[in-house]
C-alpha cells in the first residue's frame, strides 16, 4: 500500500511539474496580453563567443511563455491592488478607482531628472528640426503629452509626493529660450480637466481629451480647421483600459468612452496597402492593438482639407487620427523616435508628439536631416582626446557622420559643429548633439552619453578627400577621420 501511494504521489508531483511544458504550445503569449515584445530564445554562442548570459536569457524566455501566466498575473493583481492597495504589474492603484502607470511615477516625483546637458541637447535638436522644416516653407510644433498623473494628481496615492518641477517643466523653459514652437499640453489639459479628459483605467486621454487637444494643436499651428463645437456625443462603458488589462488580463472591466456624432469627410488610406476598408482600418488604428500603424498615409476623396500634415506620434496620437485626417488634404502619421525631415513635403505642417515619460528617448536617435551650413570662426586651439571618435557611412541619400565627444569637449550650449577640410578650404555644418546609441553599439562603443550625428548632402561637396574635425567648446579637435567624396 505504501509503495502504491509513493508511486501515485511521484506521478502527481512530476505530472504537475510537466504540466506547464505540456500546456505551453496552447497558452496565450505574454506579448498578446501585455503588449510588449517577448524575450528572444537564447543562443549558446553569441557574437562569436560563449554566451555568458544564457541562463538568464533562458529564464526570461521561459517566463514570457509560461502557461497560465495571465491567470497568475490576474490573481496577483486582485490581491496586491484590490486588497493591499499596492502597485502590481507596473500599475499604481489610485484613489476612487483610478489607475496610474507605474512608469510615470518617476516624472511625478522627479526622481529621473535628466542632466542639464541632455535637456539642452533635446532643445537644440528640436530647434534644428524646426529650422529644417522652416527651410521647406513649413510649420513645426512640438507637443509633449502629459502623463495622466500630472493632470489628475489628486487621485494619486498620498505616499507619492509630487515634485514642484520635473523634466517636462525644465525642458519647456529650455525650448522657450531656443525659440522652439511648443504647445504646453499639460497646461491645456489641466485647464479643462473638470470635464474628465483621461480614462480612469487607462494611461491615455479619452476622445473628449483628444478633441480638446486637437483644437489646441491646430490653434498653435494657426491652421484653418473645424472646431466641432457643440457636437453631440454619447458616453459608452465599452473601453477596456490598458492598465485594467495589465491587472486583470482574463477579465478586464470597462471604462467610459466618448463617441461624437460627427460626419467626417470621405478619405482613403493610401498606406498601408492592406487598409482598403477605410472605416475598419480606422477603428483598428484607433484601438490599442497597435497593429500595422507604424506608418499611415491618408488622402481626402475631394479637396475639402487644406495643406499636408506629417505627424510623428506615439500611442496618444491614435485618438487624434479622425480630427487631423479631416482637416488636411493629405496626412502622414509615423510612429518613430525621430522624424525624417529630408522627406518632409514643401509647405506642410509637422507635429511632433511624444508622451512626457519618454522625453529621454529624444537623445538616443538623431533625425534624418541634412545638416545646415554654418559660419564659425571662434577657434581657440586644438583639443584631442580618446573620447572623440567619428564614423562615416553612406545612408539616407548622403554621408552620415556620427560619433562620440569627450566630456571635456562638450560645450555648455550643446552645439556641435563638424568641419570638413580639404586642401586648405573648409566647410562647417551643425550636427545634432545626439549619441546614436544603436549605431555606436554596433561600432563597439557603449555607454557614451555625449555624441553627434549629421547627414551631409554630398551635392554641396567637391570630389576629393576631406578631414573630419569636430568643433565644440570653442576648440577644434585634431583629425578624427577622413572621408572621400566620389565624383559623378
Amino acid at each position: 500500500m505504501k509503495k502504491a501511494f509513493k508511486i501515485a504521489y511521484a506521478a502527481v508531483f512530476f505530472g504537475a511539474c510537466a504540466l506547464p511544458l505540456i500546456a505551453m504550445p496552447f497558452a496565450r503569449g505574454a506579448g498578446e496580453i501585455e503588449k510588449r515584445e517577448l524575450a528572444k530564445a537564447p543562443k549558446i554562442i553569441a557574437d562569436g563567443s560563449l554566451n555568458t548570459s544564457f541562463s538568464e536569457q533562458a529564464e526570461a524566455w521561459y517566463n514570457d511563455r509560461l502557461p497560465f501566466r495571465a491567470e497568475l498575473l490576474e490573481a496577483a493583481g486582485l490581491v496586491k491592488s484590490g486588497v493591499l492597495k499596492a502597485p502590481s504589474a507596473n500599475v499604481i492603484p489610485g484613489r476612487e478607482g483610478w489607475l496610474f502607470f507605474g512608469g510615470s511615477a518617476e516624472d511625478y516625483m522627479d526622481t529621473n531628472a535628466l542632466s542639464e546637458h541632455k535637456l539642452q541637447s533635446i532643445a537644440v535638436t528640436l530647434s534644428l528640426i524646426e529650422e529644417g522644416v522652416g527651410a521647406k516653407g513649413g510649420k513645426f510644433l512640438f507637443v509633449p503629452m502629459p502623463n495622466k498623473a500630472e493632470v489628475y494628481d489628486e487621485y494619486m496615492p498620498l505616499n507619492y509626493i509630487k515634485a514642484d518641477e520635473n523634466n517636462y517643466s525644465r525642458l519647456l523653459s529650455r525650448l522657450d529660450a531656443e525659440g522652439v514652437s511648443v504647445l504646453d499640453m499639460k497646461g491645456v489639459m489641466r485647464q479643462s480637466k473638470a470635464a474628465g479628459l483621461y480614462h480612469k483605467r487607462d494611461t491615455h486621454w479619452n476622445y473628449l481629451g483628444a478633441l480638446i487637444g486637437y483644437n489646441a494643436i491646430m490653434d498653435s499651428l494657426s491652421h484653418p480647421h473645424k472646431t466641432y463645437d457643440n457636437v453631440s456625443f454619447e458616453i459608452k462603458d465599452d473601453w477596456q483600459g490598458d492598465l485594467e488589462k495589465l491587472l486583470y488580463p482574463n477579465s478586464p472591466g470597462y471604462d467610459e468612452q466618448y463617441y461624437f456624432d460627427i460626419e467626417y469627410d470621405d478619405f482613403k488610406f493610401t498606406f498601408p496597402p492592406t487598409a482598403a476598408d477605410t472605416q475598419k482600418s480606422l477603428r483598428l488604428f484607433m484601438s490599442d492593438k497597435e497593429q500595422g500603424d507604424s506608418r499611415i498615409r491618408t488622402a481626402k476623396a475631394e479637396k475639402t482639407g487644406e495643406g499636408s500634415l506629417v505627424m510623428i506620434r506615439d500611442s496618444f496620437g491614435r485618438a487624434l487620427l479622425p480630427f487631423m485626417i479631416d482637416n488636411y488634404e493629405t496626412a502622414l502619421f509615423e510612429r518613430r523616435t525621430a522624424p525624417n525631415v529630408n522627406a518632409f513635403p514643401q509647405g506642410g505642417d509637422m507635429v511632433y508628439e511624444i508622451v512626457e515619460r519618454n522625453l529621454d528617448t529624444l537623445t538616443l536617435t538623431a533625425p534624418i536631416m541634412f545638416a545646415p551650413r554654418r559660419e564659425y570662426s571662434e577657434f581657440t586651439g586644438d583639443y584631442a582626446a580618446d573620447g572623440n571618435k567619428a564614423f562615416v557611412t553612406e545612408e539616407n541619400g548622403g554621408l552620415h557622420i556620427f560619433g562620440t565627444i569627450d566630456q571635456n569637449f562638450v560645450s555648455d550650449d550643446a552645439r556641435v559643429y563638424i568641419s570638413l577640410m580639404k586642401s586648405g578650404s573648409e566647410q562647417i555644418y551643425e550636427a545634432f548633439p545626439t549619441a546614436e546609441e544603436e549605431l555606436l553599439k554596433a561600432k563597439g562603443v557603449k555607454g557614451c552619453e555625449n555624441g553627434f550625428s549629421a547627414y551631409i548632402n554630398t551635392s554641396s561637396l567637391d570630389p576629393g578627400e576631406y578631414e573630419i574635425h569636430i568643433i565644440g567648446n570653442k576648440m577644434k579637435s585634431v583629425t578624427l577621420e577622413t572621408l572621400t567624396v566620389k565624383g559623378e
